[in-house]
C-alpha cells in the first residue's frame, strides 16, 4: 500500500503563500520527507520552527508574495531535504529571493511569459554545514580578510598549498586587498584557498552581468549595479560580505552535494535532483520545466534538470542579502 502524500496543482494554486505552509498535507509532507532523509524523528518540530521562519520572511519581502505558489512550496520543503534553516539570525545557513524567470510560455504575440519564481540560496556558512555533514570536510577556520600591510604569501611546497601570513598591528588602513580560508580534510591534511583583489573584481563584474538589462531605447543589455556590499567598505568590499565569497568558492573544485530541486548552490553546476515534492500534474502542465522523479518514502535518483532562464533578479541569486 503506497503512503504516499499527494497535492493537486490546482489545490496548490487556490492557496495563499502564508495557507501554504500551514496547510496540514504540507506539513505532513515536510516531516515524512525530513524524517526519511535524516533518519530522525524530528520532523515535526523542524517543521514548527521553519514555518515561523518562512512566515517570517513573508512578512518582510512582499515580493516572496507575488511569486507561484510551486516554487514557494518547493522552496519550503526543500528546508526539509537541505536540513538547512531559514533562521536570518547569527550566520545565515540560507535565504529566499523572487526571481523573474521565462515561464515556457508565449502570448498571442509570441513574446515569452515571465513569471516570479521562489529560490533557496544557499550562503557559504550554509554549505560549509553541508559539507561537514556529507563528511566532505572534517572542519574549516573562519576566513581571514587581508588588509593592504599585512604580510600575506601563498605558495606550494611539496605540492602542498602553505600560507604565510601576519596582520599589521595596528592597521595602517582598511584597503582589503584579499581573504584566505584553512580547510581541513578528514585525514587531516589541510587545504588552503584564496581571494585576491582580481577575483574580487571578477565577482563584482559577475554581479553586474547578473543584474543587467535590456534597455529598450537603444535596444542591447546593459549592465545593472553590483551588489552594494562590494563597495559599502568605503569604496570596497564589505569584509563580513567577503567571508561569506571566501567560503563558497573555497569549494569549487569539491564534489557535490545534494540540495532541493529549488535550491541554488553557487559552486554547483547541476545542485538539484528529482524529488517527489507530492506535487500531482495534469497533462502539459509542468510549472517547474519538470515533473518530480521518486521520493519521500522511496528513493532519491539524479538527473538533469531543464534550467530556468533569469531575465532579472532584486539581487543577484549569489549575492542577495549576503
Amino acid at each position: 500500500m503506497s503512503n504516499k502524500i499527494q497535492l493537486k496543482v490546482e489545490e496548490l494554486n487556490g492557496m495563499t503563500p502564508t495557507q501554504i505552509v500551514e496547510n496540514q498535507v504540507v506539513e505532513s509532507k515536510f516531516v515524512a520527507m525530513y524524517n526519511a532523509i535524516w533518519g530522525v524523528d524530528k520532523g515535526s518540530s523542524i517543521y514548527e520552527k521553519e514555518k515561523f521562519n518562512f512566515l517570517k520572511l513573508l512578512q518582510e519581502n512582499p515580493d516572496l508574495s507575488n511569486c507561484t505558489r510551486i516554487s514557494l512550496y518547493g522552496c519550503f520543503l526543500d528546508m526539509a531535504v537541505n536540513g538547512l534553516s531559514l533562521d536570518p539570525t547569527g550566520k545565515p545557513h540560507c535565504y529566499l529571493i523572487p526571481r523573474s524567470v521565462k515561464s515556457g510560455h508565449k502570448d498571442s504575440k509570441g513574446k515569452d511569459i515571465h513569471e516570479k519564481r521562489a529560490t533557496v540560496n544557499i550562503t557559504g556558512y550554509g554549505e560549509l554545514t553541508m559539507r561537514m555533514r556529507a563528511g566532505q570536510i572534517k572542519y574549516a577556520d573562519n576566513p581571514v580578510v587581508v588588509y593592504q600591510g599585512d604580510i600575506f604569501k601563498a605558495e606550494l611546497q611539496g605540492g602542498k598549498k602553505v600560507i604565510t601570513y601576519a596582520a599589521s598591528v595596528p592597521r595602517k588602513t582598511n584597503k582589503i586587498i584579499g581573504a584566505f580560508i584553512r580547510i581541513v580534510r578528514l585525514d587531516g591534511s589541510e587545504d588552503y584557498q584564496w581571494l585576491l583583489e582580481g577575483d574580487i573584481d571578477r565577482l563584482k563584474h559577475y554581479s553586474e552581468k547578473n543584474n543587467s538589462y535590456f534597455d529598450v531605447n537603444t535596444r542591447q543589455r546593459v549592465l545593472g549595479d553590483a551588489n552594494k556590499l562590494y563597495t559599502s567598505n568605503a569604496g570596497g568590499i564589505d569584509p563580513g560580505f567577503l567571508e561569506n565569497k571566501m567560503i563558497k568558492h573555497a569549494f569549487d573544485a569539491y564534489p557535490k552535494v545534494r540540495t532541493g530541486n529549488y535550491t541554488i548552490m553557487e559552486t554547483m553546476e547541476d545542485p538539484r535532483n528529482e524529488i517527489d515534492y507530492g506535487i500531482e500534474y495534469g497533462e502539459a502542465e509542468d510549472i517547474t520545466g519538470h515533473a518530480p522523479a521518486g521520493f519521500g518514502d522511496e528513493n532519491i535518483t539524479p538527473s538533469t534538470p531543464q534550467p530556468e532562464t533569469v531575465i532579472n533578479t532584486t539581487e543577484e541569486d549569489d549575492d542577495a542579502g549576503f
